[in-house]
């Protein structure tokens, strides 16, 4: 595979594959990932192969107080603008939230691992002008079960205080996203004839834990 940095051509599948598992009623936007990718484009990482898009790892790089915002959902990720995005020439510490991380070629082996590999590698080179560099924290906003299984099982990351109100419902094979504030909401939308797809989750790990994230970040 050959490693890409995000340019604006990528947002659309981008967006579009997000939209199909997270059909928010508040989506980012390309102008709220021009904000993003403002520093540091590296973080958006298109993997190719034969001229073909066959990987997404996007992460946002946040400065400290919006990460912390971020995983306590007091900010969504359309939220997240150019002044919360992580700044090496004056922040010590950075947050990492991924946003996406999605192989579109199936046959590709332990994706997270080349994924994080990578992301290491940017931490390095900002490491070179910022030495003090530090990583509070490293999360996503996991829809899909198979975005839950790999944050929570092979990333080992994990719900804290803050549990995400949002539910992937879907009907007549349109998936929404509901919120509800309890069971009695839910179970009404249930009543109308809406699947249960999943909870949403905000999952992490801190440094100091016992997760796979932090064997590449030493």
């Amino acid at each position: 595979m050959e490693l890409k940095t995000i340019r604006k051509e990528n947002y659309r599948v981008l967006l579009e594959l997000d939209k199909k598992v997270y059909p928010t009623d508040s989506p980012v936007t390309p102008r709220v990932l021009d904000q993003w990718y403002q520093r540091n484009p590296e973080f958006g990482m298109v993997y190719r192969e034969k001229g073909k898009i066959v990987g997404l790892g996007i992460a946002i790089p946040l400065n400290a107080k919006a990460w912390k915002r971020l995983i306590n959902g007091e900010l969504a990720e359309s939220d997240l603008n150019s002044e919360t995005i992580f700044d090496n020439s004056k922040d010590k510490e950075i947050g990492i939230h991924v946003y996406h991380i999605e192989k579109l070629d199936k046959s590709i082996k332990e994706f997270h691992k080349t994924f994080l590999i990578d992301l290491s590698k940017i931490i390095g080179k900002l490491r070179i002008k910022n030495p003090n560099l530090e990583i509070i924290g490293f999360s996503g906003l996991c829809v899909t079960n198979e975005g839950i299984g790999l944050l929570s099982r092979k990333l080992t990351c994990k719900e804290r205080e803050y549990k995400c109100n949002e539910y992937i419902l879907e009907k007549d094979n349109k998936k929404i996203v509901f919120k509800a504030d309890s069971k009695k909401e839910l179970d009404s939308k249930i009543a109308d004839g809406y699947k249960l797809i999943n909870r949403c989750q905000m999952l992490v790990t801190y440094p100091g834990e016992k997760s796979i994230v932090w064997e590449f970040f030493k």
